[in-house]
């Protein structure tokens, strides 16, 4: 079963895909922006800082980027953080490692 993921009341919330059910939150609140792919999630929190969270058990995978980040997306296992100063970066979803600018 993949989750996705939205923003309610400055938290990520987990939603099935198929019956739209919350699966319960991620994180912590001040969540600005997240995404999901259905194995990750990448949230986005109002201190400029993303972490990585497991999209079926909402398991905390850890840091991801430095700051500054204002916003995400994750396809494929890449995510992209895109950061106030107009650069974009990719890292690995699975590791968080850094892959290059965009």
């Amino acid at each position: 079963m993949s989750n996705a993921v939205v923003i309610k009341n400055g938290y990520a919330r987990r939603v099935d895909t198929k019956t739209g059910s919350d699966r319960g939150s991620v994180g912590r609140s001040g969540a600005i922006d997240a995404a999901s792919d259905g194995i990750y999630i990448v949230v986005v929190y109002n201190d400029g800082r993303a972490r990585r969270y497991d999209a079926g058990s909402g398991s905390d995978k850890g840091s991801v980027g430095s700051s500054g980040v204002g916003a995400c997306t994750i396809s494929g296992g890449m995510i992209i953080l895109r950061y106030g100063n107009g650069t974009s970066r990719r890292y690995d979803a699975k590791t968080g490692s850094d892959k290059g600018g965009i």
